[in-house]
């Protein structure tokens, strides 16, 4: 049974990401799977391709396995192998149609990177989003910094990135990085399918073209060679050895150093009053400096 499935109701095609088990987890077999979906979508005579994930989660990123493989396998051989499993990935830019991004449950990671890949975004309130690479060990990668920086702007990306943090989907929709939201995964169906309605009704022909305009000047090769090889140093790395564990086990990596809250000291002036003779000809003879 293929990891990505396809169906297209007139104009709209649905593509999902089925592994509902692991979350949507991204293993090098749903990337294969992914990149074949895409190459089938692209055939369809679809206005739009809604990409979705199956059960509780959109996608909770890469497949903890397919890390902890890489971590025993040949450095030389990492970054070739990151760079084919993004492409695989990314390749939903090359789609001539509109695409959506139906967000709800988990997207961290790669995961969220996917949706962020996507021309438009639908989300869940109460979607747990993340760039949860820096807090696992591990070398950001999909083209994060791009993918981030175009979405939501260069100082809220670099702050998301450094820090790891999560945020909501309500968070996304208030940043401007989705165009559309939802108080519940149910009424994201509904939402969704609004916009990707909407879509839809415009010309066949100038929304292809505009598609073709959005990717104008839109080169992510030099981030991927440079992602790829920043993983491949960071899957031999201590860190990222301790943050999965620390994601198996359930618990803080214990090598990490936890975020302290700092405060200055406000430093107190005492002001002198000083009495001074002034003008010998006033009257009192007193005048206050400070």
């Amino acid at each position: 049974m293929s990891l990505v499935s396809l169906r297209t109701d007139r104009l709209v095609t649905t593509l999902r990401l089925e592994r509902p088990e692991a979350l949507n987890a991204m293993s090098e077999a749903m990337a294969a799977d992914f990149a074949a979906a895409v190459r089938r979508a692209a055939k369809e005579k679809s206005r739009v391709v809604v990409l979705e994930g199956a059960g509780a989660a959109f996608s909770a990123g890469g497949d903890l396995a397919f890390i902890e493989k890489n971590m025993g396998r040949p450095k030389a051989t990492l970054a070739p192998l990151m760079r084919r499993f993004y492409r695989s990935f990314l390749s939903v830019r090359d789609l001539p149609q509109a695409t959506i991004a139906k967000v709800h449950g988990t997207a961290v990671g790669a995961g969220l990177c996917l949706a962020l890949a996507c021309d438009l975004r639908a989300v869940a309130d109460e979607a747990k989003l993340g760039f949860n690479f820096v807090r696992l060990g591990l070398n950001p990668g999909m083209a994060a910094w791009p993918l981030a920086r175009a979405a939501l702007g260069d100082a809220r990306a670099r702050e998301l990135l450094f820090t790891g943090r999560l945020f909501t989907g309500r968070d996304l929709h208030a940043w401007g990085g989705a165009c559309a939201r939802a108080a519940s995964p149910a009424e994201l169906d509904e939402v969704c399918a609004e916009l990707a309605g909407r879509v839809a009704s415009g010309s066949a022909a100038s929304l292809r073209l505009l598609k073709a305009e959005t990717r104008l000047g839109e080169n992510l090769e030099p981030w991927l060679l440079h992602e790829a090889k920043g993983q491949a140093e960071t899957f031999k790395g201590p860190d990222l050895a301790e943050g999965v564990a620390a994601v198996r086990a359930r618990r803080a990596p214990a090598s990490r150093v936890r975020p302290t809250r700092f405060t200055f000291p406000l430093r107190r002036t005492r002001w002198k009053v000083k009495r001074v003779r002034s003008d010998p000809f006033q009257r009192d003879g007193f005048t206050t400096r400070i």
